[in-house]
């Protein structure tokens, strides 16, 4: 039996009832979010490699944060034939501030308390047992 494993640099936390913006604005549905990136769900297709902002909420306010495609897709179509896109995206040039919203969105959120997110994972060798 095969196992579908994907290493992350970040690990990623299921998220739900966040609500952002992604460029144009449009709005999304955060799925699933690490330090490193995002899923989020929307419509109108965005473009692998293209930049973009994601805005989410905190405490009042909206932090934004400079992103860039890395894969999107067709994921649904709502009741109306709209075609909604899941689209992951990658952070970059991520602010102090910024990842400090991240780290409190995904505790409050996603995150077992004991499970703080890391910033970055030290390399496994492979052992070839799964």
């Amino acid at each position: 039996m095969t196992q579908n494993r994907q290493t992350r640099r970040f690990p990623r936390f299921q998220i739900r009832g966040v609500t952002g913006a992604v460029t144009a604005p449009r709005q999304a549905e955060v799925l699933d979010l690490s330090l490193g990136g995002a899923l989020v769900e929307h419509q109108g297709q965005l473009r692998v490699g293209a930049p973009c902002f994601i805005d989410l909420p905190t405490n009042g306010s909206v932090v934004t944060i400079r992103c860039r495609v890395v894969h999107s897709g067709v994921s649904r179509r709502g009741p109306s034939g709209a075609l909604y896109y899941c689209t992951g995206v990658k952070f970059v040039g991520l602010t102090p501030e910024a990842e400090e919203v991240l780290q409190a969105i995904i505790r409050s959120f996603g995150a077992p308390k004991d499970r703080r997110p890391r910033k970055k994972r030290s390399p496994r060798k492979s052992s070839g047992a799964m």
